[in-house]
């Protein structure tokens, strides 16, 4: 079956390679926020740019809203992520912004959170929601490990290494 990339919805783009995908430009990123936000999707954003493995877990709970009693580690974040499905939206956003930096700072638990999301979002689908986190990465050359079961690829905006560049 052929599929017809200008008729794909961007949520369906980023999820048939998997739940993760990878922006170096914010103007990108943005112009896929701005199509996110018009078909229903509810949006949360994050600086990761000081973040470490000391303050993520209260960074997460914060930007997520999180419960009081958040036990502040990766089974909390997947309990409290299951939690956060809304009839109301299409999907849920989950943006992390300058990601790089805290991959640099504490790589493993950077890949915990993603993977976390990763397997959440096959859960969502089943019900009919979508999560995917996108994540932006000041370094053109980001790499990531395989994100519960399949490596993040950059958006198709900046696919190719040469649309990378600044």
């Amino acid at each position: 079956m052929e599929i017809n990339e200008e008729k794909i919805e961007k949520d369906i783009e980023i999820l048939k390679d998997g739940p993760i995908c990878k922006y170096f430009k914010n103007g990108i990123l943005d112009e896929d926020l701005n199509w996110f936000n018009s078909n229903n999707f509810e949006i949360i954003e994050m600086n990761c740019r000081n973040w470490n493995r000391k303050n993520a877990h209260q960074n997460l709970k914060i930007a997520l809203n999180f419960p009081d009693y958040y036990g502040d580690n990766l089974n909390a974040f997947a309990d409290c992520l299951t939690g956060m499905y809304n009839k109301r939206y299409k999907g849920l956003i989950l943006v992390f912004r300058r990601y790089d930096n805290f991959v640099e700072e504490d790589g493993k638990f950077a890949e915990s959170i993603l993977d976390i999301i990763a397997r959440e979002s096959r859960l969502w689908l089943l019900t009919g929601q979508k999560l995917i986190g996108l994540i932006q990465s000041d370094n053109p050359d980001l790499h990531l490990p395989e994100i519960g079961g399949t490596s993040p690829s950059w958006n198709s905006a900046e696919w190719f290494d040469a649309d990378r560049k600044k």
